[in-house]
């Protein structure tokens, strides 16, 4: 089976990168399950419930979150509604949504979990490695995808050493920055950060000029995203059907996309 995981979409030239080149990736690359972190995909932080239903449509099956989870209050209502839509296990609060979603592909179970780092991270409740090890005991799955939505790559790779085994891929977001890590270890997939889906001419994503008025001259800041021209960062995760352990994995990196 192959999966194509999408990198942090961020605001609507991020939207529009995936939605415009999620069909030819998929015929590409025969792909049979996507996933896409979406935690800035809202004017380049947080998620809505309309943007939500905007890339299920596209042919998402899950999205994934991170720090930004609850940026808008909405989604804090509706969470429990987006069946396809998980939130890192270990921030608050706790009661409203899910981290783990599962669906059957070809007679297989896929699991995606999502995690937040507690590195540089203030709104990590708990270690990841801990609360992975609780939940691991709970997930019945053939397959188990991983994001780890973290600030610090060792942090990653302490996380891709203690559960290689037991998962098929875990995969890095959050840094915006694509790393060229990718590897596979122990039957695992793994990349400290796939990179984003978003405005490529700003600091990841973010207009340069406010950051630099903010840096500087202490004005403001309203998290403007970057416009222009956007890029696309994903990877590609082919899986044996027979051991469901990951046996490649592909880099995308698409500069120069045009947006209609």
């Amino acid at each position: 089976m192959n999966f194509l995981f999408f990198g942090d979409i961020v605001a609507e030239s991020g939207r529009k990168a995936v939605i415009q080149n999620l069909s030819y990736l998929k015929e590409k690359y025969n792909i049979d399950f996507i996933i896409a972190n979406g935690e800035n995909s809202a004017h380049g932080k947080g998620i809505t419930s309309k943007i939500y239903h905007q890339l299920i449509d596209a042919g998402i099956d899950v999205i994934t979150l991170g720090n930004h989870s609850f940026s808008k209050s909405e989604i804090i209502q509706k969470i429990d509604q987006l069946d396809s839509l998980i939130r890192p296990a270990n921030i608050l609060p706790k009661d409203i949504g899910k981290s783990v979603c599962i669906k059957e592909v070809k007679g297989k179970r896929i699991a995606v979990v999502n995690l937040l780092g507690c590195s540089f991270m203030q709104v990590a409740d708990d270690n990841p490695l801990d609360m992975f090890s609780n939940m691991l005991e709970d997930i019945d799955a053939d397959m188990i995808f991983v994001d780890l939505h973290a600030e610090a790559t060792a942090e990653k790779k302490l996380f891709q050493f203690v559960f290689q085994k037991k998962v098929c891929a875990i995969i890095g977001t959050h840094t915006h920055i694509q790393t060229a890590d990718e590897e596979i270890r122990e039957g695992c997939a793994y990349i400290t950060d796939v990179g984003m889906c978003g405005p490529m001419h700003g600091i990841i994503g973010r207009d340069a000029q406010e950051i630099i008025d903010y840096i500087f001259y202490h004005k403001k800041s309203a998290y403007k995203p970057a416009s222009g021209e956007a890029i696309l960062n994903a990877v590609v995760i082919q899986v044996d059907d027979e051991t469901n352990q990951a046996i490649g994995i592909e880099r995308i990196y698409m500069k120069n996309v045009n947006l209609k």
